[in-house]
């Protein structure tokens, strides 16, 4: 008898249906992640719109004076107010330029004692003009600082902006704080506003105030070595570089909500919202090597720092070539302001072209002075926002 062998269908493949499921699995948790990420973006969106309207103008700016269009010059001051002391001072003082073209800038770092002696103006150190236009009228305090420094590098700053150093604090906080190379023991401590800086030299992580002793240090009365403008300077560098990097990393933009509030709280500019929009597209990938800091050394020459023509001259031809203007004929002294052949174009306030003739300062040639040891310096009241004193 025959018997009939009837066909069995195949089992499918074990853990095909385990496996299907996995895949579920992971595209919802895939899903969810995404969602969130989503959901922060936009968020983070939300609110750096929210922020950059806080401190931006609204001003409407012509395409051709946008960012990703033209080359742009900024005046930077990191301004330490205190309220306990009615004290104003801009310790920090950069001259920015940068080029879309290129996705390239250059940042000139000026020494706070710098030797400035602007036509029609008391000839003081470089950290006396802000304060003074502030204490005058706040309201022209950025147009008359504009235009004074504007005259001193021979080109028209398009716009400016100040910085609380309580904000920085808490920016260098918000990114969980920056590992720094302090190159020296610091310690200074005044009483009467607060101020105790306490730093060991060495490889370090700094948190917000720390990082702010480390570019403020100038001066010492427990034992420690004093500071130069031109060390500062360097610092600031430092500082910069690091804050760039942690800015970029995946914590940095996770930390970003923070970051803008903090930035929102304690920033002062004259910058329109839609530039300021188009600068962070057009600058936030640029390259640390297409970042040009010109350090201005110098001589201390009681009370000013003094800086050879030559070496203001270099900066103000890197700071000029950014903007793509003609080098200037050399300033005749440290303290006065370069001419230009034939006028000096320059950009304007708002993104308009102006003209840097080099008018605004003494052309007067003065003797080279000697350098003198710098004392060390007594603690003294930063300049009173009330007061007609100044850049102490």
């Amino acid at each position: 008898m025959s018997q009939t062998t009837l066909p069995i269908s195949p089992l499918p493949p074990r853990g095909n249906a385990s496996r299907r499921k996995g895949w579920l699995i992971a595209a919802a948790v895939l899903f969810v992640i995404l969602a969130v990420i989503g959901g922060y973006l936009y968020t983070v969106y939300d609110k750096a719109n929210e922020v950059i309207d806080q401190i931006g103008t609204p001003e409407v700016v012509p395409e051709a004076s946008m960012a990703r269009t033209k080359p742009l010059s900024f005046l930077l001051l990191g301004v330490d107010f205190r309220k306990e002391t009615a004290s104003m001072n801009s310790d920090v003082i950069m001259a920015v330029t940068v080029n879309p073209e290129r996705k390239s800038a250059t940042i000139v770092s000026l020494p706070r004692d710098l030797h400035m002696d602007p036509r029609g103006l008391p000839e003081r150190k470089a950290n006396y003009y802000y304060p003074y236009f502030y204490n005058q009228d706040k309201n022209t305090a950025f147009t008359e600082t504009k235009k004074t420094f504007g005259d001193f590098f021979g080109f028209n700053f398009d716009y400016m902006a100040t910085i609380d150093f309580h904000a920085f604090e808490q920016t260098v906080d918000a990114l969980g704080g920056l590992t720094i190379d302090v190159d020296m023991d610091m310690r200074y401590v005044d009483n009467e506003d607060g101020t105790d800086i306490n730093l060991k030299k060495g490889t370090q992580l700094l948190n917000g105030k720390q990082a702010l002793d480390f570019v403020r240090y100038r001066k010492s009365n427990r034992n420690t070595e004093e500071s130069s403008d031109t060390e500062r300077n360097m610092r600031q560098q430092q500082v910069i570089d690091k804050t760039l990097e942690k800015l970029k990393s995946f914590g940095g933009v996770l930390k970003m909500t923070e970051i803008m509030q903090a930035v929102g709280d304690g920033i002062k500019t004259d910058i329109p919202s839609v530039q300021i929009r188009d600068l962070l597209t057009t600058y936030f990938n640029i390259n640390r090597e297409n970042i040009n800091f010109v350090h201005l050394e110098g001589d201390w020459v009681s009370p000013y720092i003094e800086v050879s023509d030559e070496d203001l001259d270099n900066a103000r031809s890197a700071l000029r070539q950014q903007l793509d203007l003609p080098a200037l004929t050399p300033s005749p002294s440290p303290s006065g302001n370069p001419t230009s052949g034939g006028g000096a174009t320059g950009t304007g306030t708002g993104g308009s072209t102006g003209t840097g003739t080099g008018t605004g300062g003494k052309a007067t040639p003065k003797p080279t002075p000697k350098a003198t040891p710098k004392p060390t310096p007594t603690p003294t009241k930063g300049p009173s926002v009330g007061e007609n004193v100044y850049g102490e």
